[in-house]
């Protein structure tokens, strides 16, 4: 199998794994003080911020189309603007760690819509993968059994992890024209652009979250939203999405440890279990694909 990464590339992938990751962290922690969508919107004005300096400080940039533009800030509207008021709204419930193990269900996401809008074929690997994962999932509903408001995190966070899986296929075709750090720039500010609708929550909030809480959402503003963000597009605009997501197999590993390091989570031995189920059946998914099942052609 031809092998698509550079070692930049690799570096580009394992750092926004890592910070995303870590956002898992910060936006338990940012809870604390901000609500779901005045941490967003704060987090992501600071992100667009960033993403403003850094865009115009590009030696060269290329001419976007006013159509390209208002799509882009669409994509951004819709895969971070909303990804991340489901994220938080999740996290309320859900540890950073089980909440990672659910994100990471998004590789699934992303091949069903190269199924549905690119034609590729649906494999035996697919359906059993997919049937594992929903098991895994299944098994984190089990550690909570009468835990309602745990039922609905997860649930918020699965719709998280749809929409970031579609997230990866929108962005794409922007990249093959655009350079990373302009198609991350204008995602970034249509997300911001949605977000302004939790203004008036972000302003109470500020005045009466703690500096631990603010120094939190700073962080996630500009580690793993503008840094991290700006990293994926990289590796998307070097490798096939396919590939790249790939290497969200490492987040659920690396935001459990950093949930059990600096916030004291420790989940349950059926939660980690499930979510380790989940995330095989991930690499199921995603592991060569040689017998077709069915394909979009017709041929069985």
């Amino acid at each position: 199998m031809k092998s698509y990464f550079s070692l930049k590339t690799k570096i580009a992938l394992f750092l926004a794994v890592t910070l995303w990751a870590s956002a898992f962290v910060g936006i338990r922690a940012g809870l604390e003080g901000y609500t779901p969508g005045g941490l967003a919107l704060l987090r992501f004005i600071i992100a667009s911020f960033c993403m403003l300096i850094i865009y115009f400080r590009l030696p060269q940039r290329t001419a976007i189309c006013w159509g390209d533009k208002g799509l882009l800030l669409l994509v951004g509207m819709f895969g971070v603007g909303c990804y991340n008021i489901a994220l938080n709204y999740g996290e309320i419930a859900v540890s950073s760690g089980i909440a990672s193990f659910i994100i990471s269900l998004s590789p699934i996401v992303t091949l069903i819509f190269a199924i549905l809008f690119l034609r590729e074929s649906i494999s035996l690997n697919m359906v059993v993968g997919t049937i594992i994962s929903i098991i895994g999932v299944g098994l984190i509903m089990l550690s909570k059994t009468n835990q309602f408001d745990f039922h609905l995190g997860v649930f918020y966070v699965l719709i998280a992890s749809i929409i970031g899986g579609a997230y990866s296929v929108l962005q794409k075709p922007f990249l093959k024209k655009h350079h990373a750090i302009e198609v991350t720039a204008y995602i970034m500010w249509g997300a911001t652009i949605l977000l302004l609708i939790y203004a008036p929550d972000a302003l109470r909030d500020i005045k009466t979250a703690s500096y631990q809480a603010t120094f939190s959402v700073i962080y996630l503003g500009i580690f793993p939203a503008a840094i991290g963000y700006i990293a994926w597009s990289y590796g998307l605009k070097e490798v096939p999405a396919s590939q790249a997501v790939n290497f969200l197999y490492f987040m659920p590993l690396i935001a459990t440890f950093l949930g059990w390091v600096c916030l004291g989570e420790i989940p349950t031995w059926l939660s980690l279990v499930g979510g380790l189920v989940a995330l095989f059946g991930v690499w199921v998914v995603n592991h060569p694909r040689e017998r077709k099942l069915f394909s979009r052609k017709g041929n069985f």
